[in-house]
């Protein structure tokens, strides 16, 4: 990474899971004699200049067993988000509440007390409102093989009575609140646009967001845009028609590499367009699944290609560029955090990658040193892309406004195939193909066009179907 990297304030992407995120980075500080290689305050101006929000859902805990949410739930995520927000290296940062609509959807609360569910998240956030930053509005969808809804219409009108308890909250809450807004299949896009534009279910929220972009993927590979722009160009209309000059819009999931190019192309269009900021976030648990579970990092070699580096204990003695072994590599790469944050430097003997197994047969784990360093080297990854992708942008956007597509795809497919270990995919072919019709999605703002867009390409996936039973058809 370059110098003049390292200071450039925060980015927008939002790290899953605050309470790991906290609890990790805190205990190693207060428990394990972390304050001997950095403190809070050096840790919150890393985080500062690096990745400053985080999640947390209300949805932590509900079981899938019993479908019983305790009495004491709403009390138990309060103290969750105090402990959060009170950390000394999260006082400057953003905390995100997800509703735990994912989850209710998925089972985890059965429909007769949903209606009680949708109570009390929006009694918790009444109450705690002061303690985070955001929330996202309690959206119910469908999940890929749920039963929980008896009928699309139980489904809308359940939706409907959360987001007119959103609606209602005060203007203080609704401020911080991010507008979720669903596309996924011809229902959803309908049911959605009848909340946006004729329920007035958005009015006076200034955040929006969207979801689905996890489920189906199939269907981004026939469909000729970024799949998102869909919802993007909608919210953008609905925020020009309110004299919106600038709104958060949040990507939930939409945490590939290369997405975080397509979030700043789309902001970056939209601004020179429209004359309107729009801020794109989006979130992921990356750095905890990528490190600990799969125990690699991505790294950007000498020619500016990201490829993985794995980090298993048998892999650390093997070369990886430019003559360097895998263990030379970690120290090169937390020292350069360590020196432009004031960290201790970090060397193998020291504070070695892995320490042994305390029992014969397990493998072994990160020393806790590494470990923590590693998840800032993992922030510092996704802000690094953002500053990469800020500056590609700038450079190829005049081939746009030129009208040379072909000249203007291949620099897209070029950083495609940089932030993806220099592999070509059908997948990416199809992708880079859809951006300009994307960007013009995003200048028409056309609700017709992109009602006959999901008509066309996702009524497979619809859900309004009912089967004898009365179940829902996927």
């Amino acid at each position: 990474m370059c110098d003049d990297t390292w200071n450039t304030g925060a980015g927008q992407y939002v790290v899953a899971g605050a309470d790991c995120f906290v609890s990790l980075l805190g205990n190693f500080i207060d428990k394990y004699n972390g304050d001997q290689y950095f403190n809070d305050i050096k840790l919150d101006n890393f985080i500062q200049n690096s990745i400053n929000r985080y999640l947390y859902s209300y949805g932590t805990g509900l079981s899938y067993k019993t479908k019983k949410m305790s009495p004491k739930h709403s009390e138990k995520i309060a103290r969750e988000i105090c402990k959060i927000s009170e950390r000394p290296f999260m006082k400057n940062s953003k905390l995100y509440i997800d509703s735990g609509g994912f989850q209710v959807a998925m089972g985890a609360v059965e429909t007769k007390d949903m209606p009680n569910f949708i109570e009390k998240y929006h009694q918790f956030l009444k109450d705690n409102h002061q303690n985070f930053s955001h929330a996202f509005t309690l959206d119910l969808p469908p999940g890929p093989s749920s039963t929980v809804f008896e009928s699309y219409e139980q489904l809308e009108n359940l939706n409907r009575q959360s987001y007119q308890a959103s609606a209602n909250l005060p203007q203080e809450i609704k401020d911080k609140m991010l507008y979720i807004h669903h596309f996924r299949t011809p229902s959803l896009y309908n049911t959605w646009e009848k909340f946006l534009w004729e329920e007035n279910l958005a009015d006076g929220y200034k955040n929006f967001a969207t979801g689905g972009l996890v489920a189906n993927m199939a269907t981004d590979m026939t469909i000729p845009c970024i799949i998102y722009a869909i919802p993007l160009s909608e919210i953008l209309r609905y925020a020009i028609s309110k004299g919106l000059k600038e709104f958060n819009f949040h990507v939930l999931g939409g945490a590939n590499f290369i997405d975080v190019f397509y979030h700043k192309l789309f902001s970056y269009h939209i601004l020179k367009t429209h004359g309107v900021k729009v801020n794109i976030s989006y979130d992921s648990s990356a750095i905890f699944k990528a490190l600990a579970i799969g125990r690699f990092v991505p790294v950007f070699k000498e020619d500016g290609v990201l490829i993985k580096m794995d980090l298993r204990s048998n892999s650390t003695h093997l070369r990886f560029q430019d003559g360097h072994t895998v263990e030379e590599m970690v120290y090169k790469l937390v020292n350069e955090i360590a020196d432009n944050y004031g960290f201790k430097r970090l060397n193998p003997k020291d504070d070695p990658i892995y320490q042994e197994a305390s029992e014969p047969g397990k493998l072994p784990t990160f020393s806790r040193s590494v470990h923590m360093y590693l998840i800032c080297y993992m922030l510092r990854i996704y802000r690094y892309l953002e500053l990469i992708s800020d500056e590609y942008v700038k450079e190829i956007y005049p081939l746009y406004e030129q009208g040379k597509q072909m000249d203007f795809d291949k620099k897209c497919y070029d950083l495609a195939k940089r932030f993806n270990q220099g592999k070509n995919t059908r997948k990416q072919k199809a992708k880079i193909a859809s951006l300009f019709k994307s960007l013009q999605i995003l200048t028409d703002m056309d609700r017709e066009y992109n009602k006959h867009l999901i008509h066309k390409f996702m009524s497979n996936d619809d859900i309004s179907i009912m089967d004898g039973s009365g179940m829902l058809k996927f």
